[in-house]
Formats: C-alpha cells, structure tokens, sequence
C-alpha cells in the first residue's frame, strides 16, 4: 500500500473481452489514497474508443488509448493518448518531454483527419461486428463467442455492460472446436480478414492470441486469463457484412 501509485485496468480485456467495474477500481483507488499520496485509477480505453465507453465519468482519473487503432483507424501511423484533468496531465505531458515521446506533427495530422470520420467508422464496424458475432453464435464449429453484445442477460456481466458500456464494439474472440492446429486452419483459409496483431483500423484482421498477441505470457498464466489454443480473435472493419460471414464461413468449413 504504501508504494501504491496507479492502479491501472484494461476493460474490456484483451482478448477475452472480460469487463472491469471502473467505478469500484475507482472506490479502491479513493480507499487506497493516504492525504499526501493519492491513489490514481488510469483505464486503457482503447477497446470500446472514445465512442463506447467514458471512464471518467465512472471514475478514472487517466484515460489511455493506442491511438494507433480506432482513433487513426487507418492502420497508418503509431501513437498514444492520455486523457485527464489538468493536474493529473501536467505532470505526464513533463515526462513526455523528457522521454521525447511526441507525436510528429504528420501522425498529429493524419489523427486530426481519422478524427472527422471515428464515429462512422466506428458505427459502421460494431453494426458489421453483431452480425458475425450472430453468425459465429449459431456455427457448430464454434465453441464459444467472447463478444458484449453476447452477454448473458440477468448476470453481474451484464449488468455492469448495461451500467458502463454504451455499445459492444467491433471486437469479437471466439474458440473453435479442436485445438490449435484447427484454429491454424481456420486462419490459413481465410481470404478477405488479414492475419495482423493490430485492430480498429476500416479493414477486418484475424490472429490467434496464444501465438501471437500473448504469445510471451506463460502458458498456465494463459489458461487463467482464459486465452486458450483454439481461441481466435476478430477485428471487424467496414466491410460489407455478408463479405465477412461469407469468408468466415468458408474458413470454418476448412475446419
């Protein structure tokens, strides 16, 4: 406790989609905080973006994005962004002069330009999102679909999407029956979706977490984070809907 200085949550997590309560990591923050050491709660929001999900008004004090995804959303540049209150950011926006992490003013171009279309982009990918997760519900080669607009009704995690979230996103993990060597199979078939780690950007990618995303994490720490060898993950873009679940499916019938 006495060495505490951020307690910093992912949510939705990566790649399982698990949710963190904001509002009760930001009670354990205030809990934690002594009169001359504040606790601060910093929420990487990059999963649900700007659009989907608010974490300052649940509470957080900082708010992270890999601007590189659904802010750029073009897959065409690489930066970072941390949000909060003046007090909590002058001394962020010190160190970064240190470090020298600033953005170009051409990366600060191209996300003044992806910004104009974030919410169309955005829309457009999670409405393209519910339709592949339906597909993938319903599909016998599929064992599990970890996706919000999937949730359970009438359980804690779906009470807290109700209460934190306002829309499920385009990101969707799903496990396909077998092991590694069919989801293997399932990604060398695929034609339109690109095998690439990255998400949010207008086109759809695919990876397989175990092996590439999480492919440094222990295999047992793996197991409890839920991130199994059949587990795929899905970053739905812009394309015609019926273009994604005709791919997918040809892919699955490789299976």
């Amino acid at each position: 406790r006495d060495h505490l200085a951020v307690i910093y949550v992912e949510t939705p997590a990566n790649p399982t989609n698990a949710l963190v309560d904001i509002a009760a990591c930001a009670e354990l923050a205030q809990r934690w905080s002594r009169p001359n050491k504040r606790v601060l709660l910093a929420v990487d929001n990059t999963f649900l973006g700007p659009l989907w999900q608010h974490p300052l008004r649940h509470g957080a004090d900082i708010v992270l994005y890999s601007a590189t995804k659904y802010i750029g959303g073009h897959s065409d540049l690489i930066a970072g962004v941390a949000l909060g209150s003046k007090a909590v950011i002058e001394p962020i926006k010190a160190f970064r002069t240190i470090l020298g992490t600033m953005a170009s003013p051409m990366t600060g171009w191209m996300l003044l330009r992806s910004l104009e279309t974030l919410k169309l982009r955005m829309t457009s990918q999670m409405k393209n999102a519910r339709y592949v997760a339906d597909f993938l519900a319903d599909h016998p080669k599929v064992e599990r679909v970890y996706y919000l607009g999937h949730l359970p009704p009438d359980t804690p995690e779906h009470a807290l999407y109700r209460r934190q979230c306002l829309a499920p996103g385009s990101i969707i993990s799903f496990e396909i029956v077998g092991g590694e060597a069919e989801a293997f199979r399932f990604l060398n078939n695929l034609q339109l979706f690109h095998l690439a780690v990255s998400l949010g950007g207008t086109e759809s990618l695919v990876e397989h977490p175990a092996s590439m995303t999480h492919s440094d994490v222990d295999p047992e720490e793996r197991i409890e984070m839920g991130i199994t060898e059949n587990m795929v993950r899905l970053s739905i873009g812009v394309e015609h809907p019926e273009d994604l679940i005709a791919d997918l499916k040809q892919g699955l019938e490789a299976v």
